[in-house]
Order: C-alpha cells, then structure tokens, then sequence
C-alpha cells in the first residue's frame, strides 16, 4: 500500500505519526528506540515524503535519522501549517490532529525536502544562538544595575556579568577557530567582511541562519529575511507597503550592520541621503538599506 505522505508531529518525549492515506496513527518515543520502530513500519510501505514541523531543536535527530534512511524530508513553517489548518476548518489542535494536518498540507503543497545538514553550519548556529543568550543575560544585568539595588545584589550582579562576559569570550574564540576549520565557511568570511558595515558579529549570524545566502535570487532572499515589502491593495485602494515575518536575527543583524553603513559606506550613504529626499521616512530609508546591503551581500556569494 502506498501512503504517499505521511505527517509526524514532534514533542519533546514522542512523535505522533499520521499515514494519510488510510488515516492509522501511530505514537513512538522521540528516541532511538522510536525511531526503530517507525522505521520497521514505513519499510512496508513506499513513501513519497515525510512532513515535519520545524521545532527549534526537537525534530534534530529524527530527521537525520530519517535521512540516513534515504527518506525524503520536509521541514517547514509552523505558522504556514497553522493557517493551514485554519484555512480548512480545522480549529482543534492536539498531537494527533496536528500530524494529520502536517500529511494534508504536505499532499497539497507538496514542499522542498530539506538537504542533509551541514554539520559545521549547525554547531555554528548552535554557538551563535548561545552567544546571542549571554548577550542578552549581560544586557539584562545591566539594566536592573540602572534601578540602584543594594550594594550586596550590585556586587552579585558584577560578578555574574565578569563570569559571562568570559564565557562570551570564549564562545567568540570558538566560533572563530569553527571558521576557520571549514575552507567554505572560511572563504564566505572573508568575501562578506569586504562590505563596509558588516562586522564578525552579522557576518557570523548570516553565515549560521541564512545558508540560502548566494543560492537564491534578490527578490526571494530579501522575503525570506522579512526585508521585502509587502503589497496591502484592493480594488482601486493601494495601501502601504510594510515588511513582514522573515528570520528575525537576521533582519535584527541587518539593521545594526545598516546604521554604521549609512554613515561609513558611501553607496549606502547616497541612496539613504536620495531616499530621504524624496520624502521617505527614516524607517522606511533605513530598511530599504538594509534590503540593499543584504542583495549586494547576496550578489558577491552568489553560487559560491
């Protein structure tokens, strides 16, 4: 029997799996054991492709699992499937429900299957995302030393500050040397850092969180870092055009990139001055720039 599309709900502790042809469900642990399982069972069957949701870390190891096994894997949007669902009437949501509508979307919408994972861009994402979090806790620190505490909580909050900003050190150091250890990554470094305004910290972002970086056209990476504007018309209505969704880190990277090369890239110094010559408003300006330092960024790496 051939059920073409299957869906697999992730949690935590178990994978609940719609076969969307007969509508059989099936719950195994989201782990080695489970995995085995599933697989004796999808042996018996040929499969077209396997839908699962993108679930931050969760749905790692079962989608190398299942690639290692020549399955054909689909990653994709939680919030796409949400509407999904939306779309078709299904208000409900439990595990279950939510594998069916992962087969049904992934039988209509037939998406990408995912290439096997770069290992490196991986544990660089992982980094990354931990430096990012130091960053942050630092940040926070800082700000609750503004409400003037007690000199105990002062002395306790500098210590913590001293011990993570040594440990953002390191991880700075780490991802550093995780550069270097890979010629690809190494090269897109040095091809990248030749744009005025991009700095480690952006470069080291794109390179983790936007691998289609150089692979697709402008107009489609620019939507995928929400940088793009989107159309509001109807009828004889043109409603403003707003950006929208996107890889938020990224498009947060881009801005800080975008500041300092309104004042030190001389491309980007003219267009933003041009823009706000014609009457745009500086947001408007400042993400156009953005949209412009990411396609040139996108241009120089393109099919590297």
């Amino acid at each position: 029997m051939d059920y073409t599309t299957i869906g697999i709900d992730v949690s935590k502790a178990k994978l609940d799996i719609c076969f969307l042809i007969s509508g059989e469900m099936i719950t195994v642990s989201n782990d080695g054991e489970g995995f085995a399982k599933l697989l004796k069972r999808l042996r018996d069957y040929n499969v077209d492709r396997i839908i699962i949701e993108h679930t931050g870390n969760y749905q790692k190891e079962i989608v190398k699992y299942l690639q290692k096994h020549q399955f054909t894997v689909c990653v994709v949007n939680p919030g796409n499937v949400r509407n999904f669902a939306k779309a078709a009437g299904i208000i409900a949501k439990t595990d279950k429900i939510d594998a069916y509508v992962l087969a049904k979307y992934g039988e209509m919408f037939k998406p990408d299957a995912i290439k096997e994972t770069d290992l490196d861009v991986e544990k660089l994402k992982e980094l990354v995302n931990f430096r990012q979090a130091l960053v942050e806790t630092i940040k926070s620190f800082k700000i609750r030393l503004e409400k003037k505490p007690s000199a105990f909580i002062v002395k306790e909050i500098n210590k913590s500050i001293k011990s993570l900003l040594l440990q953002q050190t390191k991880i700075e150091k780490e991802i550093r040397e995780l550069i270097k250890s890979n010629q690809r990554m190494e090269q897109l470094f040095d091809k990248l850092n030749q744009i005025v305004g991009f700095g480690e910290h952006t470069i080291t972002i794109l390179l983790s969180h936007l691998p289609e970086l150089g692979k697709l056209e402008r107009n489609k990476i620019a939507a995928l870092c929400g940088v793009a504007p989107i159309n509001h018309d109807s009828g004889k209505m043109r409603g403003l055009r707003c950006i929208h969704g996107g890889r938020k880190i990224v498009r947060n990277a881009l801005y800080m990139a975008t500041i300092p090369a309104i004042n030190h890239n001389h491309v980007i110094h003219n267009f933003y001055t041009k823009l706000k010559e014609e009457g745009k408003p500086s947001k408007v300006a400042i993400v156009a720039c953005m949209r412009k330092l990411l396609c040139y960024a996108n241009s120089l790496v393109k099919n590297f």
